[in-house]
């Protein structure tokens, strides 16, 4: 888990309303690579900075004018950041990929939500390859592939409900 840079940038940024929320799950959707890390990573920075920033509305700020009104609005904002941060983060990390470029190859990460998709995103990479040879286990999906020149090796992991983890490793073919 990232909580020693999560921690201090939700501190930095909780009394902005929304807007943080924006700003932690853009954040933790890049730092975390697993999505529970990552949400329990949201749910812990939240709360830490949600507790100093209510605490700070009751026991040091007091403003005349908002009489009470001022803790009501540190609770109810850190609900909505703490829902935004995670929906900002679910969003962006389903829709991200990480790759790492080698000279040997490539190793990219992502998620789709079914075989048929891989294969629609990989199509341009597909060209002039031998029939795939499948490994299946409980939960998981090997593929392996001899293309011209290059192997094409792919993992579909069920990472949640619709939801699969994808690695795909291209490697120079040896001959």
């Amino acid at each position: 888990m990232k909580l020693k840079y999560l921690i201090p940038l939700a501190l930095a940024i909780w009394w902005l309303p929304i807007l943080s929320g924006l700003i932690l799950g853009f954040v933790t959707s890049f730092l975390e690579r697993e999505h529970k890390k990552g949400v329990l990573t949201i749910i812990l920075s939240s709360l830490i900075a949600s507790a100093f920033y209510i605490s700070l509305a009751i026991y040091v700020l007091k403003v005349p004018f908002l009489g009470n009104l001022l803790p009501t609005f540190s609770v109810i904002f850190s609900i909505i950041d703490t829902v935004i941060a995670t929906l900002t983060f679910n969003f962006i990390f389903y829709k991200s990929s990480y790759s790492t470029i080698t000279t040997d190859g490539m190793y990219t990460e992502f998620y789709v939500s079914s075989r048929e998709e891989i294969e629609d995103r990989l199509k341009d990479l597909l060209v002039n390859c031998r029939d795939p040879q499948l490994t299946l286990s409980e939960d998981k999906i090997s593929v392996h592939r001899e293309c011209s020149g290059y192997i094409v090796d792919y993992e579909m992991i069920e990472a949640g409900k619709n939801k699969y983890k994808v690695r795909l490793q291209v490697k120079k073919k040896e001959d």
